[in-house]
């Protein structure tokens, strides 16, 4: 069952929002939170890409939503059992688990199919012709094991019973067996020593103590001679146990769920499936156990800390269905609803790397120096190296702290980060507007705004009309009513805004667009959340 608590930022995540993610992971787990993981929501831009091949750090692992999963289910550890062995070691494990049913696995541990107490009761009906171990091609292992037998003379010539099974009051004076028949006889010299002279392949002895066995082997004997404990009657209804579990599985479709599955997934065929019990397959399709219908209503919700992020639109899929333990964020407080109390760290800071530093800071915590580098990473790429208006004091000082222990030169290492971007045209217009994007929720309408950073705004004029054309199919697939890209020139300080969609007129209000146009270039403007955001919500105010 899965345990982790998953640690990412928003979809389309920036820089920020993946060195966050790591940081605070390495954090927790610095604290005891072995449990941890560091999470992202969708492709690393090459300025994130930069940064971790610079500090040599993997990146998160991608989660594509966190609905609750069958993996997330208090599901039954269950033994499972292979299509060769026999049905008495079906109903063993069917005893140990409680439950009337059992997977049964190929060879290769690949799920074969179930057995349930159904098939196995019919199995006693069936069985009773003494061809049926020949017929089923029993290992003749299994009568051993299901016996308790032990070989005490010879050996049975093949793997597999290929002949038929007789009791000893079934044989005439002259009656001649094949030397792969088994008969069945008491404890008896007179009824042993007929039973060799069938020429059976072999001859079970009943009634016999294991512990002191006390059988007279006949001199001319060349058969096997097994001794079992149980008395003759018993044995004869026993031994059709050792025939093969894949004869008696169910002939109906196997119905099998996999861990990965969502729980909206399954419970419909949960539902209406007239089955209690389901197999589950991991990752490597072994079998994890088993799940009922039950269990649909005994769901451990996923653990997550939300970092960089507070609105319901930027987090991952299923967000309403997990257990949030955390928000460390440097945004407004927007929409997350939770269920239970919550730690809650937001800070008017230009990022959220910078709140991370201060929490290892204030546990006596030196971070090493990869993660200090992705720290310095975030605070750099934020806030433009310290040119965004959304700058403070505060990441100023930090991120020479972190400079120092990352071992840059923290200005040189600044420039080289965010200029990788470099010319607009020599970047898929994809990679542009879904790069850094975020949807935000605006009084009654929907906002999806993108920004990219460049040192040549000159590039945009290339591709504009490209990228216009993309930006007005993303507003009808998303069915919003305002895309915006935001183009910063890091170098000149300012930042072309262009907007599409049924409700342009906001952004002609917010930034003084020309109703003919669908650009404008506005001087030290550079930050989303400061200088974009808050703009859009007066303009809409004043409608």
């Amino acid at each position: 069952m899965n345990k982790k608590t998953y640690v990412f930022g928003h979809q389309n995540p920036d820089t920020d929002s993946i060195c966050s993610a790591i940081a605070y992971a390495y954090y927790k787990r610095c604290l005891g939170d072995t449990n941890v993981v560091a999470a992202r929501l969708g492709a690393l831009n090459r300025e994130s890409n930069f940064a971790l091949n610079k500090f040599n750090i993997k990146p998160p692992i991608i989660v594509h939503h966190i609905k609750p999963q069958v993996l997330d289910m208090n599901y039954y550890k269950v033994r499972p059992v292979y299509t060769g062995d026999s049905v008495k070691k079906a109903w063993t494990v069917m005893g140990e688990s409680g439950k009337g049913i059992v997977p049964v696995l190929h060879q290769d541990h690949s799920l074969a199919g179930v057995v349930t107490l159904t098939d196995i009761a019919k199995s006693y009906l069936e069985l009773t012709e003494n061809t049926v171990l020949r017929e089923t091609r029993t290992p003749f292992v299994n009568i051993l094991s299901v016996l308790n037998g032990k070989i005490i003379y010879g050996e049975y010539p093949e793997p597999y019973v290929q002949g038929d099974i007789y009791t000893i009051a079934e044989i005439q004076d002259d009656s001649r067996l094949n030397n792969t028949d088994i008969i069945l006889t008491g404890n008896n010299p007179r009824l042993i020593e007929e039973a060799v002279n069938t020429g059976a392949g072999c001859v079970i002895v009943t009634g016999v103590d294991i512990e002191h066995i006390n059988v007279l082997i006949p001199k001319n004997a060349t058969c096997a001679i097994v001794c079992v404990p149980d008395c003759f009657s018993t044995v004869i209804k026993m031994i059709n146990q050792s025939t093969p579990i894949k004869n008696i599985m169910g002939k109906n479709e196997l119905i099998f769920f996999e861990t990965e599955d969502t729980i909206d997934e399954v419970k419909e065929i949960m539902l209406k499936s007239s089955f209690r019990h389901f197999p589950i397959l991991n990752k490597d399709a072994e079998v994890a156990g088993l799940i009922s219908k039950r269990h649909i209503l005994d769901i451990q919700k996923k653990k997550v800390i939300l970092v960089d992020h507070n609105e319901n639109s930027q987090s991952a899929l299923g967000i309403d269905q997990a257990e949030i333990l955390e928000i460390i964020d440097h945004h407004r407080v927007a929409n997350i609803d939770t269920q239970t109390p919550v730690f809650l760290r937001v800070e008017p800071v230009g990022c959220t790397c910078t709140i991370i530093a201060k929490m290892f800071n204030e546990a006596n915590i030196m971070p090493p120096r990869e993660i200090a580098g992705l720290m310095l990473s975030a605070i750099l790429s934020d806030t433009l190296c310290f040119k965004s208006p959304t700058c403070t004091p505060e990441d100023i000082k930090v991120a020479n702290r972190l400079a120092k222990i990352a071992e840059v030169d923290i200005m040189a290492y600044g420039e080289e980060l965010i200029s990788i971007g470099g010319a607009l045209d020599k970047i898929p217009i994809s990679e542009i507007l879904e790069g850094d994007v975020k949807t935000f929720s605006l009084g009654e309408y929907k906002t999806l705004i993108s920004q990219v950073n460049t040192t040549s705004l000159k590039s945009l004029e290339k591709i504009q009309h490209n990228l216009v054309q993309e930006m007005n199919a993303i507003q009808l697939k998303n069915q919003v009513d305002l895309v915006i890209l935001i183009v910063t020139d890091i170098l000149l300080g300012g930042s072309e805004i262009i907007a599409v969609g049924p409700q342009k007129k906001l952004a002609e209000k917010a930034f003084g667009i020309a109703p003919d146009k669908n650009s404008v270039y506005l001087e030290d403007v550079c930050s989303r959340k400061k200088q974009i955001i808050p703009q859009l919500t007066t303009a809409i105010q004043n409608i």
